[in-house]
């Protein structure tokens, strides 16, 4: 019984080690990435996994061979050590010197897909190719908000483009042929989309896994994000749109929030539809405005 510990922490260290070799076999993996950063995320995402894997083993395995070699016994004494200062230093500045390279290298990748001022200086640069949303987090559902077609079409108008820029820097200003859904992101292939982020009651979060992006909504603030997918999954069916359902289920695309929210967290749930072209995503929107839209004046 005495090599029992260290019997057992081995087994479980190679059964963790085998297991992530095989996983991807069954699927237990990263989804396959659908945006134009996927790629460097998934970069980064395995670059610190091997350079985290290898560390794991390592100090996994001096604590087993410890464990086997030195098991206590009745008739064993310990021996007192003062250590070894050149070994703790040496195992203090490698991973210090790795983390550090590891936050170089993600520098660039972060700056693109987070900070605020890059996202701005995209819409600057031309808002026509830039689809705006808004979507507002609440217990315990997405609600989106998309421009309507006529207010899309003043993209296209250089003279209103260049005086409604820095409005749409910060958020997608509100007008009443605004288009809205719930819980259903849409856009089409190919095109960026800033999406506003925003939570009516407590933190949220907006996590698309197969676009690797994910955002936390903060109460009080409006958070950017954005996206490009290089992949569609949307089709029509009738006078509906759908995604690969049941048949393709590596074409449903989940919207998730990963921040404890409430007793129906687990509930709030959306998906993402990219439709292949831009007129197919216009087709949905004026259904979706036709459905939906406000009240007229006579109405009321």
């Amino acid at each position: 019984m005495r090599h029992f510990w260290g019997i057992l922490f081995a087994v479980v260290l190679a059964a963790a080690f085998i297991l992530t070799a095989v996983a991807p076999l069954f699927g237990w993996w990263l989804p396959a990435g659908v945006s134009t950063y996927s790629s460097e995320i998934d970069l980064l995402y395995y670059g610190i996994l091997i350079v985290t894997g290898v560390f794991f083993v390592l100090t996994e395995g001096v604590l087993v061979y410890n464990m086997l070699r030195f098991a206590g016994g009745p008739a064993r004494k310990a021996q007192y050590s003062h250590g070894n200062h050149r070994l703790e230093m040496i195992w203090t500045v490698v991973p210090g010197v790795i983390l550090i390279l590891l936050a170089v290298l993600q520098i660039n990748v972060w700056a693109d897909i987070k900070y605020p001022t890059h996202m701005a200086k995209m819409v600057e640069d031309d808002p026509s190719h830039i689809l705006p949303m808004e979507v507002t987090t609440r217990q315990w559902e997405f609600r989106i908000r998309y421009p309507s077609p006529e207010h899309l079409a003043e993209w296209a108008d250089a003279a209103k483009k260049q005086a409604t820029v820095k409005e749409y820097q910060k958020r997608l200003p509100e007008r009443r042929d605004d288009v809205f859904d719930v819980n259903n992101v849409h856009t089409w292939k190919g095109q960026k989309t800033v999406v506003f982020l925003r939570t009516r009651d407590v933190g949220h979060a907006f996590f698309v896994p197969v676009l690797r992006v994910k955002q936390d909504s903060m109460p009080g603030r409006t958070l950017p994000l954005w996206f490009e997918a290089n992949e569609s999954n949307t089709h029509k069916v009738g006078n509906e749109w759908q995604d690969g359902g049941t048949e393709n289920p590596a074409l449903v695309w989940d919207l998730v929030c990963t921040q404890y929210c409430g007793s129906r967290h687990s509930m709030m749930r959306g998906k993402v539809f990219v439709h292949p072209t831009k007129d197919d995503f216009m087709a949905w929107l004026r259904a979706q405005q036709k459905e939906y839209s406000p009240p007229t004046a006579a109405a009321q």
